[in-house]
């Protein structure tokens, strides 16, 4: 018998890195407990994180899938990232391999993973930091009336630092637009904020990412 097909359970390619199926995980699970699904269908998710977020586990069953013959993906072969939006969990219909400009069509979130999208970039060179005084905006919904208002501290291509008068939660998948780049990232760690008052400082590693066409401040296309 096949194995079942947990990358399709959790909508991910099987080449897809662990932050996004995590980050894809908790997605489905958060939509399964505001929708119909049941405590089979839940489970069955669980089921599926269990193994592709345990490397040996998920190592052991891709040899499986391998010489079990698992259900084909829908996707072409080598699509990286996943079949959903990893914020507002919309399905995207699009039948190619994810692009770096692909935007989910519900909030616009980026849709290709940062971890291509460095290596991408990996003949490109930072110029400077973008100042600390860098206004940005963060969603942790969606919809959302209006975003969390925070400073960037800091700025990479695994991505960045940032204070907010808002404590976000570890692990927490958040969205984020400013004038460079639009992404997802997971909160990496979360601590007060030591240069000001009831504020948090906030550590966030990109999920995926969009870089916007800036000019001359962040990346140069110079090696």
């Amino acid at each position: 018998m096949s194995p079942p097909d947990y990358y399709r359970i959790l909508h991910v390619q099987p080449d897809a890195p662990a932050p996004i199926i995590h980050a894809s995980y908790r997605t489905l699970v958060q939509r399964a407990f505001g929708g119909t699904l049941g405590s089979a269908e839940i489970a069955l998710l669980d089921t599926a994180y269990a193994v592709l977020g345990d490397p040996q586990r998920r190592a052991a069953y891709d040899l499986e899938r391998a010489t079990g013959a698992a259900p084909a993906h829908d996707e072409p072969v080598g699509s990286p990232g996943t079949r959903s939006c990893l914020f507002c969990g919309a399905l995207h219909d699009l039948k190619r391999v994810l692009e770096r400009d692909d935007e989910c069509g519900r909030c616009l979130s980026p849709l290709y993973p940062a971890e291509r999208h460095r290596l991408e970039y990996s003949g490109q060179r930072m110029l400077q930091r973008v100042p600390k005084q860098h206004a940005i905006h963060v969603w942790v919904t969606w919809p959302q009336d209006a975003p969390v208002r925070a400073e960037m501290r800091n700025l990479s291509l695994n991505g960045m630092s940032f204070t907010a008068a808002v404590r976000f939660e570890a692990n927490q998948i958040v969205r984020i637009d400013c004038t460079e780049l639009r992404a997802l990232g997971r909160i990496a760690h979360i601590e007060r904020d030591a240069a000001g008052a009831g504020r948090f400082s906030a550590g966030v590693e990109f999920l995926t990412l969009r870089f916007r066409q800036v000019r001359g401040s962040f990346v140069s296309a110079e090696a």
